[in-house]
């Protein structure tokens, strides 16, 4: 007796479905994920940039360059809340150092970034340092404590930065 043997060649139309659909939600549930890791990563890189220009500008108010008192400040960090902008300044032969004096450094933020002092009410502008490296309030009134609340959209740290 002789049978014919039926093979099945390639996928059913609901096999199809299906599989398009668990692809469809795995992305749906991808998209969201990466979104959340990617506002993480900028608000992990304003933290960090903060430390550093926070860094750079204590490095520089030692350094002095003008010998100017131990009262005066001979560097500072700027932040533009328009332009999300970091920049680092020094003080100048003329003048101390403020957020008008000569750029040394700076960096850019993503523009979802929001800095706050420590009463998250009121936008961060600025930080002073002495010749000392001391936190101080200078001409632009500076805070002197060294907290702050960084944002980016619902996700908030608050950061000491020492």
């Amino acid at each position: 007796m002789v049978m014919s043997v039926n093979m099945q060649r390639g996928f059913s139309l609901i096999e199809l479905m299906i599989t398009i659909a668990i692809m469809g939600i795995l992305v749906v549930a991808g998209t969201a994920l990466t979104a959340q890791w990617s506002k993480q990563a900028e608000l992990d890189k304003a933290i960090w940039s903060l430390q550093s220009a926070i860094s750079l500008a204590r490095a520089t108010a030692i350094r002095n360059q003008y010998a100017k008192d131990a009262e005066s400040v001979t560097g500072q960090v700027c932040f533009n809340n328009t332009d999300k902008v970091l920049t680092i300044r020094e003080a100048t032969d003329t003048g101390v150092a403020s957020c008008t004096s000569t750029i040394i450094y700076s960096y850019p933020l993503s523009q979802n970034i929001e800095i706050k002092k420590a009463d998250n009410i009121t936008s961060f502008t600025c930080f002073a340092f002495d010749s000392r490296a001391k936190s101080i309030a200078g001409t632009e009134s500076c805070p002197t404590s060294l907290t702050l609340n960084i944002s980016n959209g619902t996700l908030n740290e608050s950061k000491t930065f020492d």
